[in-house]
């Protein structure tokens, strides 16, 4: 049972922290200290994207599934900080090429 219980928090944990930490990895002030040094340009965008699949994926195993209310309040704000951090990330990108 205590690895259940444990499982259980890992999986929370990572729903609660995926959005935020999305987040933080496409703020402005991060983009641009990575734009110019290519290797922490790559890991971050990799970091983001694993992040953020986990995040979207877990999430809508949460929306899916017939949970109480709060655990499906986590899983949308989960989808939205790690839709917000891709909207930034592709807004990134486009104004860089322009």
């Amino acid at each position: 049972m205590e690895d259940l219980a444990f499982f259980i928090l890992i999986i929370m944990s990572i729903l609660l922290i995926s959005g935020p930490i999305n987040i933080a990895l496409t703020s402005r002030r991060v983009q641009r200290f990575t734009s110019t040094r290519k290797v922490l340009h790559f890991l971050r965008r990799f970091i983001a994207a694993v992040i953020g699949l986990v995040g979207v994926f877990i999430a809508i195993q949460f929306l899916i599934e017939s949970l109480p209310l709060l655990p499906k309040f986590f899983a949308l704000s989960a989808l939205v900080g790690n839709g917000f951090a891709l909207w930034r990330e592709i807004k990134f990108v486009q104004q860089k090429n322009l």
